[in-house]
């Protein structure tokens, strides 16, 4: 006779469903919801009536799960984000001013010394309770954050943030400085005390890099942390990817009217061909294939849908075989014959092709090979990687059931495990997608550019991609496709962070 043994488990909340859905949907930015469309995002794949519904939302209201105003429906804690921040805020507008900062008529960062625009810049962070620095890619944004903290002076602690693991680590090794991610930085690890209640009070700056992909949390979190003197700067570029999660920051505070610094110079193409330099610096003035450059810099090869991965898989083979730093990358991820995860195994079976003298690893439907090229997908304090560092995979001993294994990253550090879940966090990278490889650089990009993107390839995710590369850009596809995607814009943000500051100015005033 089988023994049952019946397993207890708590009651999930009346209507838990609902603050689920909305926060997977409010991942894509927006930081409320219509009241009217709620039952359409929530109900869309579940049988649930209209009325029960109806019961469920008035029950998750109950708990405070979600919050209403007027026709809006927020979660409870992105109301609370949205609140506080706009208090803040409007306080710092009646009061931005700290004081007419000096700064000396040369500076100088190593070897390099700053333009005037750069100049302007540090006087403008010193000078201001809150300031927007805003760079396109290779503009020299790290120099000036390194400028920023040096004008300070001694005295107070100064804060490094950034939203990813990935741009803290790289805004870090660029600095010399130590750069957390803006969660680390905010005290929300168990075990992370370095802004804690007591040292708040002695932050004099705080500077967040790639400030484009900040959140509403991210903003509220460090605004409600400020002492009164304390120095925001947000560093950043708008034609970048904006957060995953809820808020329209960057685009909501330069719609306030917060001091802002704009970056003209180009480092980072500074060696490249002519147009993609030109296309890159020039970028917001490109609204169509008749506004890039195209030269051996900047190449489009035009063929159909079945030519592209062919071709575009010869191509990479033959570059990651001759040692040149490439990158291939694609708007997907997964379920597309163009998707990064597709591009990694047709890449895989000609760079790093299966033989019985080679080890192999499987987890999740993927095969990993001794040699292959794979990316951390994860944050993994223990091993000192985060989600996005790439490395060389090596298979260095255990049995079939507890393999040991590591990766080899670039700057010599091994991270190694022991057991299966570390494949759990992890990926071929041979292709990755567009946002993986935002505040990475690569000498060489290749890019299918489909019809087939229609639905996802925006200006934003364009750019992105381009600027990611220091020498070449090589498109394979259809000029239409190109074209399209520099006229289609991300889908607006719903955000009231603007009318609510507004509206607490008001009140003050």
């Amino acid at each position: 006779m089988t023994k049952v043994i019946a397993t207890s488990y708590p009651p999930q909340p009346r209507g838990s469903y609902i603050p689920a859905a909305l926060t997977q949907y409010c991942m894509n930015g927006d930081a409320y919801i219509p009241a009217t469309d709620a039952y359409q995002i929530c109900c869309g794949g579940r049988r649930v009536s209209y009325s029960v519904f109806q019961e469920d939302l008035r029950e998750q209201l109950r708990l405070k799960k979600l919050s209403r105003e007027g026709n809006r429906l927020y979660l409870g804690r992105t109301l609370r984000y949205e609140s506080d921040a706009s208090e803040r805020l409007a306080l710092l507008l009646a009061d931005q001013t700290v004081a007419d900062a000096r700064i000396p008529d040369k500076i100088q960062v190593g070897s390099v010394t700053l333009s005037e625009e750069q100049r302007e810049a540090v006087k403008l962070a010193l000078s201001n309770r809150l300031s927007i620095i805003l760079g396109g890619a290779g503009s020299g944004k790290t120099t000036l954050i390194q400028a920023i903290v040096k004008s300070m002076g001694k005295g107070g602690i100064r804060v490094l943030a950034a939203p990813t693991g990935k741009a803290a680590r790289n805004l870090s090794e660029r600095t010399g400085m130590i750069a957390r991610t803006v969660h680390s930085a905010l005290g929300l690890f168990p075990d992370e005390d370095f802004l804690s209640p007591v040292i708040w009070p002695t932050v004099d700056l705080v500077i967040v890099d790639e400030a484009s992909m900040m959140s509403l949390e991210m903003l509220a979190g460090f605004l409600c942390k400020m002492n009164s003197a304390c120095h925001l700067v947000l560093v950043g570029d708008p034609n970048q990817l904006l957060s995953v999660g809820s808020g329209n920051v960057l685009p909501d505070l330069l719609h306030l009217g917060f001091p802002v610094c704009v970056l003209t110079r180009n480092h980072r193409q500074a060696e490249a061909g002519h147009g993609l330099r030109r296309n890159v610096v020039g970028f917001s003035q490109c609204h169509g294939l008749n506004d890039l450059t195209f030269d051996e810099s900047f190449a489009l090869q035009e063929m159909n849908e079945a030519q592209i991965r062919m071709q575009l898989v010869q191509d990479a083979v033959r570059r990651y075989r001759q040692g040149e730093n490439v990158q291939v990358l694609s708007p997907y991820n997964r379920a597309t014959a163009l998707s990064a995860d597709q591009l990694n195994r047709d890449i895989q079976k000609l760079v790093n092709p299966s033989s019985p003298e080679k080890a192999e690893l499987f987890s999740g439907g993927q095969c990993f090979r001794q040699g292959d090229r794979v990316m951390i997908t994860k944050n993994d304090k223990e091993r000192q990687c985060v989600n996005g560092d790439v490395g060389v995979l090596r298979i260095i001993g255990g049995t079939k059931e507890r393999p040991v294994y590591c990766v080899v990253l670039p700057d010599g550090r091994i991270s190694v495990w022991n057991d299966y879940e570390g494949l759990q966090n992890m990926s071929l990278a041979y292709a990755i997608t567009i946002h993986k490889a935002q505040g990475s650089e690569y000498d060489t990009i290749l890019l299918p550019v489909s019809d087939g993107f229609a639905g996802m390839l925006h200006r934003n995710l364009f750019y992105t991609a381009i600027s990611r590369a220091r020498r070449h850009v090589v498109l394979y596809g259809s000029a239409n496709a190109v074209g399209v995607s520099l006229q289609r814009t991300p889908n607006p943000r719903r955000s009231m962070l603007v009318a609510k500051t507004r509206m607490a100015l008001r009140r003050a005033g």
